[in-house]
Parts: C-alpha cells; structure tokens; sequence
C-alpha cells in the first residue's frame, strides 16, 4: 500500500505535472502481475481516485483517494461513503469561505476533489502564514469541517471523514492481510499517512515505512530520505516475485 505524492514521486509546485519515473512504474506493474501468487498492490492517496487513476495510468488496483473517502475497486468500482450529504454540505459551505481566503492571500489556491478541499499555499509569502492559519481555524470552527495539514497544504475534511489509517485497515481485512502468513507493507510521507502508520501497528506482519527528513516525529517503523529508495525497496520486492 502506497501514498503517491512525495512517496512515489517528488512533490512540485503544480500537482499535476507530477509523474512517477518510469523504472518505478515497472516494478508496479510486475508487482501487480503476481495477482495470482497473492500479491496485491493498493493506493493510498489525498488525490481523487480519478487523478489518482489518470496519474498511475495501471489498472487492476485498489486505490483509496481523498484520504480514504473515495475507493477505486481491483474490478474497477468506484464508491464513496455513505450518508455523505449532510457533511458535503458543510464542505461547500467551508468552500464558499475559504473562496474569499484565496481573494485575500495572493499565492493561494483552492483545489475541490469533490470529498474533501485543498488549499494550496506554496506559492504565498510565507510570513502570512500564521494569519491563513488563524481564518481557515476560524472556517473549520464555524463550519464544522475538519483540518489535516500536509505540505505546504491544508486539507480541509468533513468531520464524519473516513482517514488513512481506515483506508488501510479496509485493504488488509478485504484481502486477508490480516492472516499469520501474510505481509503487508505501507509507505508514505505526509501528516495523513500517519493514521496508516499508527493503524498497522495492531499487526505485527506490517511494515511502515515514512518518507523524509529523519529526524521527524513519526509512528512509522523506518524512515527513507527520498522517493528513490521506495523505488529501489519496489525493485528489490518486484525481482523477489520473479
């Protein structure tokens, strides 16, 4: 189970010019095709499943997108949560706000993935920060909406949001990862991925790995510096399966 952006390939400044290297994809795809040797490859990303889906360009995979809200079936069914109106309401009404935040802020943006908001503020002189901070606190309170930070975004959820770490749990359980003779992997390198890490802690067939500086707090078992060593990690499981 991966994250995508950050884990797979580096993070830049638009989000849809990201591209995962080509080796990498290669080992995806050889992974993938040992479907019938019980090895199964799932996506765990803040991205709707449909840039999720346009990004990787594989088929035959679960993906999770929007943090857990939406799932992309191995069969190719796409479903969201359920009795989601009520709390999708008070994300447009969150939207309707946080519109007028991005007229404020220059170097701000709004990206809607239909389940769940990013604002972007890579691009802003970073000494407003504590001021963008302090007016998106204020929308989450007044609306009722959820915060989960990352970099240099704030993801803004509804509060009945489903997270990573169910995300993770629903692919282990569906796939009987949660069997003695089962191994299970999750790499990942954002704030979110934490509910992930925290969750497989229960098993103790799982390894998590984080993404980044080492020195950083997290409740991963393993740290890598770069999108390149999960590359040579998939390499290495890739000609494992071989």
């Amino acid at each position: 189970m991966l994250d995508i952006d950050g884990t797979l390939c580096d993070i830049v400044e638009r989000a849809d010019v990201a591209s995962i290297p080509g080796t990498a994809r290669e080992s995806l795809r050889t992974l993938i095709g040992k479907r019938d040797r019980g090895v199964h490859v799932a996506f765990v990303t803040g991205r709707s499943v449909a840039d999720a889906r346009r990004m990787l360009s594989i088929g035959g995979v679960t993906i999770y997108g929007n943090h857990g809200m939406e799932h992309l079936s191995e069969s190719g069914n796409i479903t969201g949560p359920e009795g989601w109106e009520d709390a999708g309401l008070a994300l447009r009404d969150a939207r309707s706000d946080l519109d007028a935040v991005v007229a404020r802020f220059p170097g701000t943006s709004i990206e809607d993935k239909g389940f769940s908001l990013t604002l972007h503020f890579r691009e802003m002189d970073m000494a407003l920060l504590p001021a963008l901070d302090a007016r998106v606190a204020e929308i989450a309170r007044a609306r009722g909406v959820t915060l989960a930070p990352g970099k240099c975004v704030i993801n803004i959820l509804a509060s009945e949001s489903l997270t990573k770490g169910d995300a993770v749990l629903e692919i282990v359980h569906e796939l009987g990862g949660d069997s003695p003779d089962a191994s299970i992997l999750f790499a990942g390198d954002d704030v979110t991925d934490e509910d992930g890490f925290r969750a497989l802690r229960a098993f103790p067939n799982a390894t998590t790995v984080r993404v980044g500086a080492p020195d950083a707090t997290t409740a991963a078992q393993f740290s890598v510096d770069t999108p390149r060593e999960i590359h040579d990690l998939l390499d290495l499981l890739a000609a494992s399966r071989s």
